[in-house]
């Protein structure tokens, strides 16, 4: 297996936004960082963010490295919600879409412009991912797929690819089945097995075979522990103080 890459420095981390969250980047658990390093978005971390009272408090969420529009790294939040926090206006049939762990493309405006996006669910938090599709360049994705592998995919596979939609490729006697993965950095990801081995390692990365979320917990200041989330942190938008802190499903944390 070909081993992954960090794809940014350790010169880039944005020390100030791991410190706005309440982390101490010295002592996150070992394969959280690699992870972050590598543009994958992590398990769930506790973090503890100061709110406009002054006071911290712990709140569970998955993190991610990205970079900006001056490509400046920047630590994206994705906290726990008790369902999709509908703020793309999706109607109920894309979002029942989504819950089933389908990839949506849709024309997303923001402001003056409008950009053609995937979107999936990441069915841990009820977050919703959303990528550029000129980002992932899928054509080009699906070239490199056909040298290494010495395959060759018809149009309409292509078209499939396109739109979001997993496909499932015999290669020999191997089935391979590949798709727009939005929780890897490059988009795209191609995995031994059928469709149903995909949807199998979708479950594994949600970590949904198990009951209940899980993730590293601060017990000390130099301690973490792996633990199922408790109750009153997993929906927090329940409570009058995170509400305003619970309305978007991505955001940014500012230096």
């Amino acid at each position: 297996m070909k081993e992954k890459r960090s794809i940014f420095t350790n010169n880039e981390i944005p020390l100030k936004d791991f410190e706005k969250a309440g982390l101490n980047v010295g002592n996150i658990p070992g394969g959280i960082l690699t992870s972050l390093m590598q543009g994958e978005i992590s398990q769930i971390v506790e973090i503890r963010p100061e709110l406009k009272s002054g006071r911290k408090e712990a709140l569970p969420v998955k993190l991610r490295l990205t970079r900006d529009k001056e490509n400046k790294v920047k630590l994206m939040a994705y906290p726990i919600h008790r369902d999709i926090v509908n703020n793309l206006k999706l109607n109920e049939q894309e979002q029942q879409r989504l819950r089933e762990g389908d990839t949506i493309r849709k024309e997303i405006r923001n402001g003056q412009y409008s950009r053609q996006m995937f979107i999936q669910l990441d069915k841990e938090t009820h977050s919703l991912m959303m990528r550029d599709e000129r980002t992932i360049n899928l054509d080009k994705r699906m070239d490199e797929l056909e040298h290494v592998r010495d395959i060759t995919l018809g149009q309409n596979q292509r078209q499939a690819i396109r739109e979001g939609k997993p496909v499932e490729l015999e290669i020999g006697d191997t089935k391979v089945t590949v798709g727009v993965e939005l929780s890897q950095n490059s988009g795209f990801k191609a995995i031994e097995g059928d469709l149903q081995e995909w949807k199998r390692k979708q479950q594994i990365a949600w970590d949904i075979a198990t009951p209940g979320a899980m993730g590293y917990w601060q017990t000390e200041e130099n301690r973490w522990e792996y633990k199922q989330t408790l109750e009153k942190y997993k929906y927090k938008d329940d409570r009058k103080d995170s509400q305003q802190e619970e309305r978007k499903s991505e955001r940014k944390i500012k230096p």
